[in-house]
């Protein structure tokens, strides 16, 4: 049936969105760094601060995705966005997001 192997052929061309989708809505528990600043409220401490700070203490790397020990903790967990650039290539970018457990780390280590 030719009807049926056209759905089989868009359901495999769709199944990394739909994963890819999953992974993100999975991480509403985690937040990105931006908003941990933010919700952490201190003065003069916005975001790339944060990340300074993180990475001073060894728990980012020099690309700020967590060292792994800080992700089996469970207080980061890093994500894969991809995109199409002008001339149609598929860039890869990382964003690490911040647990609940880990904004309360992040908050000890900074007072």
């Amino acid at each position: 049936n030719l009807e049926l192997q056209e759905q089989k052929k868009i359901i495999l061309e769709q199944q990394p969105k739909v994963e890819f989708y999953d992974d993100v809505a999975g991480s509403k528990d985690a937040v990105a760094m931006k908003e941990v600043a933010k919700v952490l409220g201190i003065k003069g401490m916005g975001r790339n601060k944060l990340f300074k700070f993180l990475r001073d203490k060894k728990i980012l790397d020099r690309n700020n995705m967590p060292y792994q020990e800080y992700v089996d903790r469970g207080y980061f967990r890093v994500i894969e966005q991809r995109y199409n650039t002008n001339n149609g290539d598929i860039k890869i970018t990382f964003t690490t997001l911040v647990y609940n457990k880990g904004i309360e780390y992040i908050r000890k280590l900074l007072k």
